[in-house]
């Protein structure tokens, strides 16, 4: 998925915390008299090196009772039913591959980068567009020195199951992969050409957004994850950003009215910005402490 232009500043700070592999990210607290709520900005995918548990986000997660994520995609028990929503979703309509459907130069792309993750394009020919999209772009983090098992749920999961949390979450599985599975073909389709383009013009851009989430910088994340694609994409943006980010903000008003503490860990990109779940919710006239 594009993600912006990439910004001489953010390629020093990506540098800065490659080496110092250290990260303080946002956390944010709301509280009335019977509740505390925190809520912290993840990365799905992280370099294995990158240190991002400190001491005041850690101690917000230990003192929570529930721990919210955005679906249980990291529940074992889940895993079987994922991938049965995956297949029921991933293939072409009989007759249609996925050449016939983007142009040739994004075929040119495709070509030439499948390779590069241990797959052949004539592999990828059956995929519909969105899902070729995410396995080429989680290649893509993998082959930069990503570990999905390093991303901030996937480490919080197993914590709070351990811990004997209440895991709760604001999706389905078949919610999430609905988001993708149903757009409309010529939109998931330019979000392939896209993503593909991005592998060439801008291969740089998630060590970007780390730095720019390891550094705390809101202003820099909302850059990166959704100003071009509010401007390129606004129907995608506008699905798999904005209204998802409506509902979390009903449903931790909801949280709000019960009592508890409460860890909420959901993707960075939905936080900032004005239409972000933390200026949505202060909109409600919710004291929301943090960034």
């Amino acid at each position: 998925m594009t993600m912006s232009k990439t910004f001489t500043g953010g390629l020093l700070a990506a540098a800065m915390v490659a080496g110092a592999a250290f990260a303080d990210p946002s956390l944010w607290h709301i509280e009335d008299e019977d509740s505390d709520i925190y809520i912290f900005g993840t990365v799905h995918i992280l370099r294995p090196e990158l240190e991002w548990q400190t001491d005041e986000m850690m101690s917000a997660f230990e003192s929570a009772d529930t721990v919210y994520f955005e679906a249980p995609v990291n529940d074992p028990a889940e895993a079987a039913n994922l991938q049965q929503v995956l297949m029921a979703n991933a293939l072409n309509p009989a007759g249609t591959t996925l050449s016939s459907l983007v142009s040739a130069e994004a075929w040119r792309q495709i070509e030439t980068f499948a390779p590069r993750i241990g797959v052949s394009a004539a592999q990828l020919e059956p995929l519909r567009p969105w899902l070729a999209t995410i396995q080429l772009g989680v290649g893509f983090i993998i082959i930069s020195g990503y570990d999905p098992q390093s991303g901030v749920e996937a480490t919080l999961w197993p914590l709070a199951r351990e811990a004997g949390k209440t895991l709760a979450y604001f999706e389905t599985v078949e919610e999430q992969i609905g988001f993708f599975a149903n757009l409309p073909t010529e939109i998931e389709t330019a979000l392939l050409e896209e993503t593909v383009a991005d592998f060439e013009a801008a291969p740089d851009q998630l060590d970007t957004l780390v730095a720019a989430w390891a550094a705390g910088d809101q202003a820099m994340i909302d850059d990166v994850m959704n100003a071009q694609m509010r401007q390129d994409a606004p129907e995608v943006h506008d699905i798999i950003i904005v209204q998802r980010n409506h509902r979390w903000a009903d449903q931790i008003e909801d949280i709000l009215d019960g009592s508890g503490t409460v860890f909420i860990a959901v993707g960075s990109g939905h936080l900032p910005g004005d239409e972000g779940v933390i200026s949505l919710l202060r909109q409600r006239d919710i004291t929301v402490s943090g960034p």
